[in-house]
């Protein structure tokens, strides 16, 4: 008896479950600032009463053709409202306008009509996604500085190298600090490993949702020419890009310039410089954004960047150019010669002061034996008159 008696229960359970209805669930992510909608929608059938809540706290309310806001949370006053052009077709979407980080979690829409009620949930997620990303090189270049603003939620920041860096050797600095609406600011740096020109920098940041990734490389030398000569400035992009710009620009201790740009779409340059500088635009199509230029002058001493920039990607480069001038060159190449000739002079008054001693320390050598040998013949010649 007791066995069917557990048995009629679980029969009514199971056909209770089956005839429950499942309450729908959406995901929206909202933009922080941004209005946003959260959607809702029903069979119509005149005389709707809508309600809307937000973790059973009400935050809109519509009867009789009209929105009754007496009751609404503080914190959505004249945030709020419906779509009433659209009620008729079965839409009681919500307008949430200027989102904020507080908005997050769960929402509730409820619709009771002629024909019933109808009920979905909905799970907001809010999001600062990443606008700006900019990579440095401060500290006389003893490091490399990646950093972004205005984040949330708190991104993740990755660095990396071109070639790859020895196991250990990445020890970035990081930090990340919210501001007082609750967005993030982040900073790292990375200590400069080995010469100025041997790896390349490479920023990753990603956002919290996955839902965006921003890539930053920066790579410097140092390139010494002759002012009034011409001079190559390499600059090759690491990765395909697509609709991107070239910007070269030359900053000095006084000011900083556009040299000229060039737009990958329309292949258009805007040369500030000239005849004196000049890409090659086919060559920046496939990566190679160096720069050709000519008759530079002392003034011209400074950095010359090269930036490719594109969607959520930039590579940087920095190219540290110090001129020298014609006549210190040939000043430098006289004392040069000079340095060469009494190198040489040098060294063959030490051969020859060497070749006289080697022959002294010869007859020195000599003498003793000579004069054994003269002795042996007197001898000699004093016994035959003896004889």
């Amino acid at each position: 008896m007791a066995e069917a008696n557990v048995q009629a229960c679980i029969f009514i359970w199971i056909i209770t479950m089956a005839t429950c209805q499942k309450i729908p669930v959406a995901h929206v992510t909202c933009i922080f600032s941004m209005d946003c909608v959260l959607p809702c929608h029903f069979k119509p059938a005149g005389d709707e009463v809508i309600q809307w809540y937000r973790q059973k706290v009400l935050i809109h309310s519509f009867c009789n053709g009209s929105d009754i806001l007496e009751q609404q949370d503080e914190n959505y006053r004249g945030r709020t409202s419906l779509f009433q052009g659209q009620l008729a077709r079965g839409n009681a979407s919500l307008l949430l306008q200027h989102s904020d980080i507080q908005d997050k979690g769960r929402y509730r829409c409820h619709v009771q009509t002629a024909l019933g009620h109808h009920e979905s949930d909905i799970i907001t997620k809010v999001e600062a996604p990443i606008r700006t990303m900019k990579m440095t090189s401060p500290s006389g270049y003893k490091a490399i500085t990646c950093s972004s603003q205005d984040i949330y939620p708190a991104p993740q920041l990755l660095w990396s190298t071109d070639p790859p860096a020895p196991s250990g050797a990445i020890k970035p600095a990081t930090r990340k600090i919210a501001n007082v609406q609750g967005l993030y600011s982040v900073e790292s740096m990375q200590k400069r490993m080995g010469n100025l020109s041997d790896f390349t920098y490479i920023c990753s940041l990603n956002s919290y949702y996955g839902t965006q990734t921003w890539i930053a490389s920066l790579r410097e030398r140092e390139i010494f020419s002759v002012s009034g000569k011409g001079l190559t400035l390499p600059c090759l992009v690491p990765m395909k890009l697509l609709n991107f710009t070239l910007t070269w620009t030359l900053t000095s201790a006084k000011k900083s310039e556009v040299i000229l740009t060039f737009h990958s779409l329309t292949r258009q340059i805007s040369n500030q410089w000239k005849s004196q500088a000049r890409v090659d635009p086919d060559q920046v199509l496939s990566g190679n954004g160096s720069l050709w230029l000519q008759n530079l002058e002392n003034t011209q001493t400074g950095t010359y960047s090269c930036t490719f920039s594109a969607f959520q990607i930039q590579h940087l480069v920095h190219n540290h150019v110090r001129l020298i001038s014609a006549q210190t060159v040939t000043e430098g190449g006289n004392q040069s010669n000079l340095w060469i000739i009494a190198v040489v002079i040098a060294a063959l008054a030490l051969f020859i002061t060497g070749m006289i001693a080697w022959a002294n320390r010869k007859d020195d050598r000599s003498q003793p034996r000579r004069t054994t040998e003269d002795a042996t013949e007197i001898q000699h010649m004093r016994t035959s008159m003896a004889d």
